[in-house]
């Protein structure tokens, strides 16, 4: 493995590894309004969907290509994005290449999202935290298929 990309894979393991603590303290807990009511609540929620952002954004941009260029199934990194996807499915990385574009809308939902409609934060919440396994999935196939 390249030594870019395992400072790549390093850097990412360390984001997990945080979102990770984030993720159980979440998922043990009931969000509500209430729930923002406590701004350490609001310092977690805030800790989770950040690093579920630049993960979703690292991996996307960073990891795909130069996962492919590892296993000589691309030999430039010019290739589209969409062409890109097509070969992790082919691979088995990906499940199906609609799975990455649902993580990307979610990712675009929340740097789109107003905090203070906490009806519609509390939603983008669950949605992340449902999704966050995809991710992690998705991760782990890519460090398997350099392995």
């Amino acid at each position: 493995m390249s030594e870019e990309l395992e400072e790549i894979f390093n850097l990412c393991d360390t984001m997990f590894a945080n979102a990770d603590i984030d993720f159980n303290e979440l998922m043990n807990s009931e969000i509500d309004e209430t729930f923002f009511s406590d701004y350490t609540n609001t310092r977690i929620v805030n800790s989770f969907l950040f690093n579920f952002s630049k993960l979703q954004d690292k991996i996307g941009a960073k990891l795909f290509k130069k996962v492919l260029y590892e296993l000589k199934e691309i030999d430039t990194f010019s290739v589209p994005m969409i062409d890109v996807l097509n070969q992790l499915e082919k691979l088995e990385i990906l499940k199906d290449t609609r799975e990455w574009d649902e993580l990307r809308e979610i990712r675009n939902i929340l740097s789109h999202e107003y905090p203070l409609d906490i009806e519609e934060r509390v939603e983008n919440i669950y949605l992340v935290l449902k999704n966050y396994e995809v991710l992690k999935s998705i991760y782990g196939n890519l460090k398997r298929a350099v392995g």
